[in-house]
């Protein structure tokens, strides 16, 4: 396979484009033909040496990829041959990069790539977009109706930012450059301002008089002065580049006002939180509100060039698509799905609701599925049929009702009907899920669970659904369906899911806490 890969670091000049053996995938691997890459700073901090992490050589570059799965190994299910992928944590600790024409992913660092949703935008948004996810909502704790402002909202990250924080409900504000400012009001931002304009902090306390609540500064000026006197009350400022920096902390004013200064870069996300950045990133992909401003493609053998280029700051907001030659033959690239049934995951919701009993009590009823009558809008109970009740492997035989005016326009199973299902998860206290099972009585990727957490008046119980990819029931559901109707029924289902979450915490909550 053809590579850009290093033999030592330094500047854009020793990265060489050449041939290296395919990598060999592990048991919990899955091995990608790659369509294309990017390029991202971090890519030029690793190379440079500028930020040490663990790497071998000959050192394939690059974090992100998209491509087509090539093979899965026994420990990497939901991942066959012909599925469009996407990954964005390539390229460090340890980890070859994406630069090449195969690459090899661990199956929890990859992510299915929504129908219809052109590999090309999907792989220059990968890498900002989760680091705009996980600044937003994972350290700047982002709710609906507050006030961020976004500083160097015209760069990749900072736009995604103001995309993300528009879509989650918030008030956005954005400094940039006085070219940029247009752009930042396109994608949502309610007002927009020149960074170097010398009335700057005069005129954000004048569209923010209560304060701001979370400040994000991607431009790496890191004026913490002029952040913390604009901070409202336990206001956040996130910090997330300037790597040189040496700012003043006003720190009595900040902790008078109980606010908070957090450094974040998504090097060290985890893969839990670089999996629920996946999830929105898929959502907003698919609904076409993420995307990135420019993008140009380049061949793989350019890629010096291209690190070149951002170096040097020419690209200004322009996304480059790092082509691998993989699939210069049209005829070898799978077709990607058009339906939206073949969405991964098809549906991932949750709910929480406080409950005022320890979660021993709160784990003893709700891993007591023979009880679920007492909540579930459509179960009625049932019975054990193998296996230790509760226990990891146990199988449950539900009985279930469905109402005729449940999405009444779709042709669902109505009346009377049974499941199987199998505990997968089972620790006393903290979880409890299962996974339901074909009629075959295979794995399905539709997984139901409990998780609860100690909370100050009791505990806090969350309950929270997953289908990876559409069961056997659901393709028979939609098989007659126009692409319309599927995605009205999709839509349609995922309110009722909603409710049904929302349904079934309020009445364990009073189950449990009148029986206490």
């Amino acid at each position: 396979m053809y590579a850009a890969y290093l033999d030592e670091l330094g500047g854009p000049e020793v990265i060489r484009h050449g041939e290296l053996p395919d990598p060999v995938p592990g048991p919990t691997d899955v091995l990608v033909d790659v369509l294309a890459t990017t390029v991202n700073p971090v890519d030029t901090f690793v190379r440079s040496g500028k930020w040490r992490t663990p790497l071998s050589f000959p050192f394939v570059v690059s974090r992100d990829l998209v491509g087509v799965v090539a093979s899965a190994g026994p420990g990497a299910p939901g991942f066959s041959p012909g599925e469009w992928v996407w990954a964005n944590s390539l390229g460090h600790a340890g980890r070859q990069g994406a630069a090449a024409q195969r690459a090899v992913v661990p199956a929890e660092r990859l992510y299915h790539l929504p129908p219809s949703v052109d590999p090309t935008d999907a792989v220059t948004v990968a890498h900002p977009a989760a680091t705009a996810y996980l600044g937003l909502f994972t350290h700047g704790r982002v709710r609906a109706g507050e006030t961020v402002l976004v500083a160097g909202a015209g760069g990749n990250v900072g736009s995604a930012m103001v995309t993300m924080a528009v879509d989650a409900g918030a008030r956005v504000i954005t400094t940039s450059s006085a070219r940029d400012t247009g752009y930042c009001r396109s994608i949502g931002a309610s007002e927009t301002f020149d960074y170097a304009d010398p009335r700057l902090p005069e005129l954000l306390r004048a569209v923010c008089p209560r304060g701001i609540d979370v400040w994000l500064d991607n431009a790496g000026r890191n004026d913490l002065s002029t952040a913390v006197g604009l901070l409202a009350f336990r206001g956040r400022i996130v910090l997330l580049a300037g790597l040189d920096t040496r700012p003043v902390l006003p720190a009595g004013s900040l902790y008078l006002k109980d606010g908070t200064v957090t450094g974040f870069t998504i090097s060290r996300a985890n893969v839990a939180e670089l999996a629920e950045a996946a999830s929105v990133i898929n959502r907003l992909l698919a609904a076409g509100t993420l995307r990135p401003r420019a993008k140009d493609t380049v061949p793989l053998s350019a890629m010096a060039e291209a690190h070149r280029r951002l170096e040097q700051g020419l690209l200004h907001g322009r996304r480059l698509v790092v082509d691998t030659g993989r699939f210069d033959d049209e005829r070898k690239r799978p077709a990607m799905s058009t339906s939206i049934v073949d969405t991964r995951p098809l549906f991932e919701l949750s709910a929480e609701i406080e409950v005022d009993a320890s979660p021993a009590e709160i784990y003893a009823v709700v891993s007591d599925l023979k009880r679920s009558a007492e909540w579930s809008p459509e179960c009625r109970g049932g019975q054990w049929i193998s296996g230790e009740p509760s226990q990891v492997g146990s199988v449950f035989r539900g009985e279930n009702l469905r109402a005729d005016d449940v999405v009444g326009w779709a042709p669902l199973v109505r009346g009377t009907w049974h499941t199987e299902s199998r505990v997968i998860a089972a620790d006393p206290g903290r979880t409890f899920r299962w996974m339901m099972l074909s009629y075959a009585r295979e794995d399905q990727e539709s997984i139901w669970g409990f998780d609860i957490r100690p909370s100050a008046t009791g505990g806090v119980l969350t309950h929270h659904f997953r289908m990876g990819k559409a069961t056997v029931g659901i393709h028979k559901i939609v098989a007659e369906l126009s692409e319309p109707d599927r995605r009205r029924f999709v839509a349609d289902w995922t309110a009722k899911l909603e409710q049904d979450l929302a349904d079934t915490l309020k009445r364990l909550k009073d189950v449990i806490e009148h029986q206490r």
